[in-house]
């Protein structure tokens, strides 16, 4: 059996550079090598620092901001030119324990010995802020939804969709599902490709032994029982328009697609009506219908 050799990517974009100095070292500990995607951050002179002052350790600048999936399109084409067998995807604010890797490998292995289509594995997540566990959702074939709380599971589970941070991904895997599609930039990156893979005959499953901080939004608003959270009309723009995206490829179930267009849709009149910048909203609002509509990447 040959070795296994994985290869780390982390996008960032105007990082923290305690935090991201605290994840590259604890990555470069257990890793065989740390790539660091940068999309043109204002401090890029001090990511290249970190990698310099780190063995396996490597930074790519870019020159804009192209987006998450372009970012790690880059890592990716690095550690497939290299030979590595897996790739861990991580964002810039990525928490880990010193034996993530080591931990997530030996459970990959031993799934892939019961499924020989796998393709990636995730952990659990728990919110940075408001400490809870945030539920897997899984879909059948028709769009439904099924929420798996993850609190109190020992065993890894088969799941439909997995978050890309801290997702371990086979080299194989990539190659044959194929990369991020970049047309999305941002936003349900993650959500098309799982569901590419699945497609394609692949299982991804969610270790709940292994947990990572994880925050979604700039903020949250708190109405009545319901957290709404807060992301910037820029992040809000891609948001809607590619929700539009997904209802137009066939791996994507309808159903799934028009109940994020819907979700979408009440969660921008939340924001226009109980946020802050309520014109950037109602601007991203009209420019996300306008290009999703007309399918304008």
């Amino acid at each position: 059996m040959a070795k296994c050799r994985t290869c780390s990517i982390i996008v960032s974009y105007n990082p923290e550079i305690e935090n991201l100095v605290a994840l590259t070292k604890t990555l470069a500990l257990q890793d065989d090598f740390v790539v660091i995607v940068d999309n043109n951050s204002h401090n890029k002179e001090s990511i290249l620092s970190i990698t310099k002052s780190l063995d396996r350790c490597h930074s790519i600048l870019l020159d804009k901001n192209t987006g998450i999936a372009h970012a790690q399109n880059i890592g990716i084409e690095f550690a497939l030119a290299e030979n590595y067998t897996h790739i861990v995807f991580f964002d810039q604010d990525s928490s880990i324990d010193e034996y993530y890797i080591r931990d997530q490998l030996q459970v990959f292995a031993k799934l892939k010995s019961q499924h020989p289509k796998l393709a990636a594995l995730g952990p659990a997540f728990v919110d940075k802020k408001h400490g809870f566990h945030y539920k897997i959702v899984n879909i059948d074939r028709y769009g439904r939804r099924t929420k798996i709380d993850t609190q109190h599971m020992q065993k890894p589970f088969a799941a439909s969709l997995i978050i890309s941070s801290g997702s371990l991904v086979s080299a194989d895997a990539l190659r044959d599902i194929g990369p991020m599609d970049e047309r999305f930039f941002i936003d349900y990156v993650d959500t098309e490709w799982c569901l590419r893979a699945h497609a394609k005959g692949y299982v991804i499953f969610v270790n709940p032994q292994i947990q990572m901080l994880h925050a979604i939004g700039d903020n949250s608003l708190k109405l009545l029982k319901w957290r709404v959270p807060v992301h910037s009309a820029f992040r809000r723009y891609y948001r809607i328009r590619n929700a539009f995206f997904l209802l137009k490829m066939p791996h994507v179930p309808t159903l799934l697609a028009l109940r994020e267009i819907a979700f979408n849709l009440v969660h921008q009149l939340v924001l226009i009506l109980f946020g802050q910048n309520k014109m950037g909203y109602v601007r991203s609002l009209w420019r996300g219908l306008k290009d999703g509509l007309n399918g304008k990447y």
